[in-house]
């Protein structure tokens, strides 16, 4: 089976790479073993979460589901997500601040979120389920700065200001901590949000 494998045209592999990976998911995993400390190291941060009775189960089921209210920032509105999503999330929240501070001189007060959790197929590939669908990805509009400010991915993205280069470097920054990070340089279904996803593939388009 190796062998095969390596017959197969260097081009044609990319490309199939990228047409599983396109849209806002990829491949779903086989279900990632139940980490039993995650509830409570995600504790130890400081996050802020809930239990989440109405969880799904079935081909939707979310391993360790939580309702999180907070990371450091509030997350508007708070997420139903995964405990490893939610994990994920909160050890980048240090990252996330320090590039406020840097280029917009003030912290995030309110993460902005589109949502986790949603059971249904990939953008542009209904025969495979997305990793919302397992609550392993996340999906993020925008940021409320101290200050008051506003940062939206769709109107502020390519700007040359702070607001710009603020979520261009949480985009880069996000690739070094997350499995894939999909921004509006991707396709014109990330136009509005950053995706970004604990899946099993490595992927970075933010630019």
């Amino acid at each position: 089976m190796l062998k095969a494998r390596l017959h197969v045209p260097l081009g044609f592999a990319a490309l199939a790479l990228l047409a599983v990976l396109a849209g806002c998911g990829t491949r779903q995993p086989a279900t990632p073993p139940t980490d039993p400390g995650c509830m409570a190291a995600l504790a130890a941060t400081g996050a802020r979460f809930s239990p989440w009775p109405a969880a799904p189960g079935g081909a939707c089921g979310v391993d360790q589901p939580l309702i999180l209210q907070r990371a450091g920032p509030a997350l508007v509105p708070p997420l139903e997500t995964s405990c490893a999503m939610a994990a994920a999330w909160a050890g980048f929240v240090p990252e996330l601040d320090r590039l406020a501070r840097a280029e917009a001189g003030t912290p995030v007060a309110e993460v902005l979120a589109a949502g986790s959790w949603s059971c249904r197929s990939m953008t542009g590939n209904s025969s495979r389920p997305s990793l919302h669908a397992s609550a392993r990805a996340l999906d993020l509009r925008g940021f409320k700065l101290a200050d008051g400010r506003r940062i939206d991915v769709a109107r502020d993205w390519n700007r040359r200001d702070a607001a710009g280069r603020f979520l261009r470097a949480v985009g880069k920054a996000a690739c070094r901590h997350f499995r894939v990070v999909l921004g509006p340089p991707a396709d014109r279904f990330h136009h509005d949000h950053l995706h970004v996803d604990i899946g099993p593939w490595r992927l970075c388009q933010v630019g």
